[in-house]
Order: C-alpha cells, then sequence, then structure tokens
C-alpha cells in the first residue's frame, strides 16, 4: 500500500510539473509574456515556456512532433494546416488581428514613399512569415516591387525584422504594431492603410491533450486576454 501511495504522489508531482510549451508567432511573443504573467496568477505552479519562431517553422516544427501545447500563429493558413493533418485538436480561431507598420530609427517620418529613396528595407521572409507576406502585398498594391525589390533585406522572423531597424542596419521596415509597441513606441513609425493588405487574422489551436494546455488556451480568448492585445496594439 506504501509503495502503491509513493507512485500515485510522485505521478501526481510530474503531471503537475510538466511545463507548457506554448509556440508562438515572433510578433506576437511580447505580448505573449505579460499574457503568461496574468494566467499564472491563477495557476501559479504551471512553468510555461514560449518557443519563438516564424510561424511557418513552427507550424513544421509541430508537424514534426516537437512537443507544443498550443500554437499561436500570424495567419490562420498554418493552423488550418495542422487542424487538416489531424494534429490539431481545435478548429483554428482568429484571436487577434494584427496590424502592420512600416518602422524607422533613420527615416522621421516613415511612409510609402520613404521606400523608394530607402538604400535598405527589411521584410520578414514571405515563405515562412505570414507578416513577410502582407508586407509583399503591400509592396505590390503600390506597385513599387520591381522598384524596390533589390533592397529588400529577409528577416527569419518580424523579430530578426526589429532587430535591423533598431540597430539601424537598415532604413526602414515592416513590422508589426505590436513590436512597436513593445519597443516604448521608440523611432519612427507609420501604420499601413488596411486597404493595401488582407485582413491579419492570428489564428490559434491546442495541440496537446494536457489540462493545462486547455485552460492557457481558452485564456487566449478571455476578456483580460484581450484587453492586453489591444494594450498592444492588436485589433480585437
Amino acid at each position: 500500500m506504501k509503495k502503491v501511495l509513493i507512485f500515485l504522489l510522485t505521478f501526481f508531482s510530474f503531471s503537475l510539473a510538466q511545463p507548457l510549451n506554448i509556440a508562438v508567432s515572433a510578433n506576437a511573443s511580447y505580448v505573449l509574456k505579460e499574457i503568461v504573467k496574468e494566467f499564472k496568477k491563477s495557476y501559479k505552479d504551471i512553468k510555461i515556456n514560449l518557443i519563438v519562431s516564424s510561424s511557418g517553422k513552427l507550424a513544421s516544427q509541430i508537424i514534426n512532433g516537437a512537443p507544443y501545447d498550443v500554437f499561436l500563429s500570424a495567419d490562420m493558413y498554418y493552423p488550418e494546416i495542422l487542424y487538416k493533418k489531424g494534429v490539431a485538436k481545435t478548429k483554428p480561431k482568429v484571436y487577434v488581428y494584427g496590424v502592420l507598420v512600416l518602422w524607422s530609427f533613420k527615416i522621421k517620418n516613415p511612409n510609402i514613399n520613404s521606400l523608394k529613396s530607402a538604400k535598405k528595407i527589411a521584410i520578414a521572409n514571405p515563405r515562412i512569415a505570414p507578416y513577410g507576406k502582407k508586407a509583399l502585398e503591400v509592396i505590390n498594391y503600390f506597385g513599387l516591387y520591381k522598384e524596390i525589390k533589390n533592397k529588400l533585406v529577409l528577416g527569419e522572423s518580424v523579430s530578426q525584422v526589429n532587430q535591423y531597424i533598431i540597430r539601424k542596419l537598415v532604413d526602414i521596415g515592416f513590422t508589426s504594431k505590436s513590436s512597436v509597441y513593445a519597443y516604448g513606441k521608440k523611432g519612427y513609425w507609420k501604420e499601413i492603410d488596411k486597404k493595401a493588405y488582407s485582413p491579419i487574422k492570428q489564428g490559434a489551436v491546442l495541440i496537446s491533450d494536457k489540462k493545462y494546455a486547455k485552460k492557457f488556451y481558452e485564456f487566449i480568448f478571455s476578456k483580460k486576454a484581450k484587453e492586453i492585445f489591444k494594450k498592444y496594439g492588436y485589433d480585437i
């Protein structure tokens, strides 16, 4: 009986101690730190790891067996793929709408015309990063691709693009409004007309069956989480 009790206590402790691995697209990594902090007010003993990368890379890792519990993408495309492949436990659901901006630490009044005079322009890789795809939509909308294609500097994700901009390795870049907010609205930035790109629907899916994974997934859509997302410049 004593051995059984020890086994049960050990099993219970192990289950409780299992960390949650949250895969999050780079644009939302800043706000997720605050979301996690708020969530842990109710679940203090749960350890949460944030795995940050481009949505495409994270989706590929999940398909190949990465032990992630919740996936927050920068679009609906990759969550849809995971759901169709039977990897996701829930249908993709929009948790926020992203906002695209031009950001610079060199150009005081960044706008679309600034792209013509800029020598280097940073965008996230459109092949794996949704914000990069949206940036390309904007460039094509204004008919600037041929004129500026040789100026484009690709970052693996929004996070890398932000570093290019902040460190002045480029003159200007396309990034998320949430990034600018996360860095205290420093530098010079301007929202891009939303007519120039399709809505940035950011989707989330539950990947594992862990009890607290489900609770965290549900918390993403809570009133409190929405307030935090709004604070970081997202549209709800």
